[in-house]
């Protein structure tokens, strides 16, 4: 039986790291830009407080609801609106007190004179541990203002990767 020469046992090993290594690339991405699974009610955690809309950005401030539940990462989408779809953001928590007013606000891609109907998603932790799990709201109220919505220096960044 004729051994095979280790250009070949190289070349196969390659492609196995390849796919090996492209598969988990693809697994990371998944996990980094999607939210828990599980659903719970918004109001259960959160209220929100107001919602500005000044024809590039969309503002919320949302009331927290229990300092026992950590709201890690948002994102606003429209399902009318292309858009009003943002990307994840980090909302750079580490720790929230009851009745601590969160201040959300998302840009969106182009200049519109129309407020769209938008849903906020909120991926939210549990401070004893546990399973973390989304809360999703339909905003269809905005009040309309012109110029920056206060505070105009705070943005929306997008998500680092969780490992």
């Amino acid at each position: 039986m004729k051994r095979p020469s280790w250009g070949k046992i190289f070349v196969v090993t390659a492609l196995v790291g390849a796919v090996a290594f492209g598969g988990l690339l693809g697994y990371l991405a998944y996990v980094n830009d999607s939210f828990p699974s599980q659903t719970q009610p918004f109001g259960d955690y959160a209220v929100v407080s107001s919602a500005v809309f000044n024809g590039t950005e969309y503002a919320f401030n949302v009331t927290w609801l229990s300092g026992n539940y950590l709201p890690e990462y948002a994102q606003m989408w429209s399902s009318v609106s292309d858009v009003a779809n943002s990307p994840i953001c980090s909302l750079g928590l580490s720790s929230v007190a009851s009745g601590q007013l969160i201040f959300m606000p998302f840009g969106i891609s182009g200049a519109s004179t129309a407020a769209a109907s938008v849903y906020v998603s909120i991926a939210v932790k549990p401070t004893a541990g546990g399973a973390s799990f989304t809360i999703q709201q339909e905003i269809t109220n905005f009040t309309l203002q012109t110029g920056d919505i206060s505070p105009s220096s705070y943005a929306c960044t997008e998500q680092a990767a969780i490992m």
